[in-house]
């Protein structure tokens, strides 16, 4: 699970100045909190302590994450909301979702929201003229586009490739870092900032004068600093998409839509009637806003759109009304290196997309889909899967995503406030947090219905964060598959919450308080007549296992006294202690997750290598991951990597981008695959071809593919230990353990006992817990007590040896 690739109490969380304005447009998570904050997250912080002392751990067996991290020897990547680490170091904090809304919402976008949400604003009951509203508005906007059209650094942003590209897919990762290395980033979030707080006061002059405005007659149109304003009739009107600002009294309007680029500014304030809004107003680098007032509106995009800005702001603030929502990909609240939001304050709504949104952020981009009241429907489908794993990709409803290991992912929120509400989409949704993304599904009163296939519902993959939080009512969870319910995957934090109800789970595995590859996955029920089921699959309640040596933590947190467990839908009693050890498979006996082995195709053999039209390495590496993961490649691109990396490894190398997963990793399956069917001559060839990039460049990124070569197929003994001095000094922790790892197999080909207790007695004086673990593996291979002065945490002290 650790491999698995897709193409795809708080007062006390402080970031200092620096890191702050590092966080460009996510500068939001570096506020600091409410002075009449309380944290809610202190009673679970509790209740987890409480469980892993009955486990035999303590406190640091959640700080797991953390200190693999920190000692990884990188920082956070480009475009990652800041408080992604804060939260991995204390994981309990999640769970409190109103201080993360708080930090991560524009304190301008809750002001607006907050005062549009009074029922009786103050009234004036002066007479004013609109045109006099509109000349202080227009004014502002023009400084806040002035503001805007300066972040570029160098070349223009292309917004029509982008346009284009969101036409069939998601943002691509090349498109998205052209945009973070040419924009300045702390401008542009000053700029949305502005047009916020300019487009709030706005809305609030509007709504103390209200019945008080005075309108033209008839329709005006005229040009200002932003560019054409119309001013419509209380009648049905017809808008097209070429003015910047649309100011309408009322009737049941049609607004043709298109999206704001090269630093436009579309704005569009509708008084009253059932409206219509279609087209396609995605923002690339543009400032955008819809302000609806009342009437039941539809918002029909036939591509992106709806509150979804790239390098910007998009924001739809609906009053009143029974609304729908159609969008195709990106919208309905998505954005990067920007802000793209939805808020409905009132009314039964319906939200259908068709992926990418409905509170999705991308790096830099904070997506948010905020719905007030009402019973609603929000519908996900998904975007096709390569890796074919039972559903499409829906990325939404609550979802982060970066791409490993360019660029972090954003934050990505879905709040509902009451009502009865039916969640459905397919994969990567619903609370999911994908590579130091933070997502947050938060519902609160109401009986609800969630629905997905895997990776969803409170649900973190790699060093990320995702969250589920419901505050009450009778609820239904359900993932076909599973990989969810509080699960945590990969260095990663998923978790459930859920206050009140007699609840319903179901999934089938990789769920209900599970993690692998040291995550960290927790469902906390908090009372209930709750009915718990799964499939036979153990990898669930409270289970889950090793790797690297280190601790995964799986806790499932419920009430002994209503809960009912099934598994293939036959009833189980769990042990009398389950509630107090974290769920009914919380004591099960520590165990390891087993090494991987790598899937090798055979479709290759006998294949020719593609010669005059092989692909540059690094692209056909990332065409050929499917085939590392049970999937299909085409056999030709296969055998011409395999012939390259046997033949020409150094060179091979050379080329490869450092900083892209999907290359590294294709290249470190696809590696061992050829060492390990290379002849002896050849083997040997390679082994020396290792050699010499290391001794070229002693900290290479790809020091972790080498590594996993040979553990695969070691040198011999001599030329081992040549290498191993080298991959002893490297900056990263998992690179100096495996490295120790390798040292202590090469026993059996003896080499001196007295060459390997020395360093792992040194091992265990290091602060990188792998270093440790990795450490006391070497020294039991040996016979060797460690040293009793060596500070280990607690799930390494010898009590806890198994």
């Amino acid at each position: 699970m650790a491999k698995q690739v897709t193409s795809f109490a708080l007062p006390q969380l402080r970031l200092g100045a620096a890191a702050c304005a590092a966080a460009g447009l996510l500068v939001a998570s570096c506020v600091t909190l409410r002075p009449d904050e309380r944290v809610r997250a202190d009673p679970l912080a509790a209740r987890i302590q409480a469980v892993l002392a009955r486990r035999g751990l303590g406190p640091d067996a959640l700080s797991v994450i953390e200190n693999i991290l920190q000692h990884e020897a990188q920082a956070a990547p480009l475009g990652s909301p800041p408080l992604v680490r804060e939260l991995l170091a204390r994981p309990p904090d999640a769970a409190d979702a109103a201080t993360l809304f708080y930090r991560a919402v524009p304190g301008a976008l809750r002001r607006l929201v907050g005062e549009a949400s009074q029922e009786e604003p103050g009234r004036s009951g002066v007479p004013v003229a609109i045109r006099e509203l509109l000349d202080v508005y227009l004014g502002e906007l023009a400084e806040a586009q002035a503001l805007l059209r300066s972040t570029p650094r160098g070349s223009r942003i292309d917004a029509q490739a982008m346009i284009r590209e969101l036409g069939s897919q998601l943002p691509s990762r090349g498109a998205l870092s052209d945009i973070a290395a040419g924009t300045d980033q702390a401008a542009l979030g000053r700029a949305v900032s502005m047009f916020l707080n300019a487009t709030g006061r706005f809305t609030r002059a509007l709504r103390a004068s209200a019945e008080h405005i005075r309108f033209p007659e008839k329709a005006v149109r005229f040009d200002s600093a932003v560019g054409v304003v119309s001013i419509g009739t209380r009648g049905d009107d017809v808008h097209g998409p070429d003015a910047a600002v649309i100011v309408d009294p009322g009737g049941n309007d049609v607004y043709q839509r298109s999206p704001a680029t090269g630093g436009s500014i579309s704005v569009i304030v509708d008084l009253g009637g059932d409206d219509q809004y279609r087209g396609s107003d995605v923002v690339v680098h543009g400032l955008s806003a819809i302000i609806d007032f009342a009437g039941n509106d539809r918002y029909a995009m036939a591509g992106p759109g709806l509150g979804a800005a790239i390098a910007g702001a998009a924001v739809i603030v609906d009053f009143a009304g029974d609304d729908s929502y159609e969008a195709e990909l990106f919208g309905q609240g998505a954005a990067a290196f920007g802000l793209g939001a939805i808020v409905d304050l009132r009314g039964d709504d319906t939200y259908a997309l068709r992926a990418g949104g409905q509170g999705l952020g991308f790096a830099g981009g904070v997506g948010l889909l905020w719905d007030r009241g009402g019973n609603d429907t929000y519908t996900a489908r998904g975007l096709s899967d390569i890796f074919d794993r039972g559903g499409g990709v829906s990325a939404a409803q609550g979802a982060a995503f970066g791409f490993r290991t360019m660029l972090g992912g954003g934050i990505g929120i879905l709040r509902d406030e009451s009502g009865n509400d039916v969640y459905q989409a397919e994969m990567f949704a619903q609370g999911m947090g994908f590579y130091y993304g933070i997502g947050l599904l938060w519902d609160g009163a109401g009986e609800d219905r969630y629905r997905a296939v895997r990776y969803a519902q409170g649900n973190g993959v790699h060093e990320a964060v995702g969250v589920l939080r419901d505050e009450s009512g009778g609820d239904h969870y359900e993932l076909t598959v599973g990989v969810g319910q509080g699960m945590g995957l990969d260095l990663a934090l998923g978790l459930l919450w859920d206050g009140a109800g007699d609840d319903s789970y179901r999934a089938q595995s990789h769920a209900q308080g599970n993690a692998t590859a040291n995550g960290l996955g927790i469902l906390s029920d908090s009372g209930g007549a709750d009915h718990w089921h799964m499939s036979s699959d153990p990898r669930s309640w409270g289970r889950a296992e090793w790797l690297r040596g280190l601790p995964s933590v799986g806790l499932l947190l419920y009430d002994p006294a209503q809960a009912a467990f099934a598994r293939d839908a036959k009833a189980l009693l769990p042990p009398g202690r389950s509630a107090e050890l974290g769920g009914p498979l919380g004591d099960s006996p520590i165990a390891h997750e087993p090494a991987g082995k790598p899937h090798c195709s055979t479709a290759a053999a006998g294949e020719p290598a593609a010669k005059d039209d092989a692909l540059p390495l690094a692209e056909a590496l990332r065409s050929i991951v499917p085939g590392f993961t049970g999937g299909s490649v085409d056999p030709r691109v296969y055998a011409d990597v395999q012939q390259r990396l046997t033949t020409e490894l150094r060179a091979s190398i050379s080329v490869l981008p450092p900083d892209d997963f999907n290359v590294t990793y294709s290249l470190g399956e696809a590696l061992r695959c050829a060492l390990a069917a290379a002849s002896a001559e050849a083997a040997a060839e390679m082994w020396t071809e290792m050699e010499h990039v290391l001794a070229r460049e002693p900290a290479t990124a790809f020091a972790g593919t080498i590594t996993g070569a040979l553990r695969e197929r070691p040198a011999g003994t001599a030329q081992m230990l040549r290498i191993l001095r080298v991959l002893d000094e490297h900056p990263r922790c998992s690179v100096r353990a495996t490295a120790l790892s390798l040292r202590s197999a090469l026993t059996a080909d003896d080499a001196p006992r007295a060459t390997i207790a020395p360093h792992a007695q040194a091992a265990l004086r290091s602060p990188c817990w792998r270093m440790q673990a990795a450490a006391l593996t070497a020294l039991g291979g040996l016979g060797a007590p460690p040293d009793a002065g060596a500070a280990l945490p607690s799930f390494l002290r010898p009590s806890r040896a198994d």
